[in-house]
């Protein structure tokens, strides 16, 4: 075989092998946006989410007024923390023990969430999530590159 039919044989082997790598993740992907939140229909989550919602409505994440609702639907939270991979406190590490499908899912739920916020955009959000969750320099520069790659911010 000449040595530009193997550059050419190698290549298109290359280029296909890194397709279906990539359509692995995609499948990932897809099935936790299938997956996702589905703890929030179940108790004790429902029922607390439902009593606590009006209040949830009034105020804007990482407020004060946040935590008091938060901590007012604790019960509900650490049950759905517990049963949902992409929140940082479902790992004992947090983010450490997150691999970076988990990290996208809590960015995508992220910008779901902020959605529901009175009057904070998501942009604005994001200090308050990385302050937050102890978020190093160099990962909040990651997350706001895909998130300016994705046009959310």
């Amino acid at each position: 075989m000449n040595t530009e039919m193997e550059v050419l044989t190698d290549t298109l082997i290359h280029i296909d092998e890194v397709r279906e790598n990539l359509e692995e993740m995609i499948h990932d992907l897809r099935l936790r946006g299938i997956k996702h939140d589905r703890s929030k229909l179940q108790e004790p989550e429902f029922s607390i989410f439902v009593s606590t919602k009006p209040k949830f409505k009034k105020v804007n994440y990482g407020t004060k007024e946040y935590e008091e609702v938060a901590t007012e639907a604790r019960e509900a939270v650490l049950h759905h923390y517990e049963h949902n991979r992409h929140h940082t406190k479902h790992h004992v590490e947090g983010i450490y023990d997150m691999n970076l499908f988990d990290m996208l899912e809590m960015l995508a739920d992220w910008r779901a969430a902020s959605r529901r916020s009175p009057d904070l955009s998501f942009k604005d959000s994001l200090p308050r999530a990385f302050k937050k969750y102890g978020f190093d320099e160099t990962l909040q520069r990651i997350f706001m590159n895909t998130l300016e790659y994705l046009g959310w911010t």
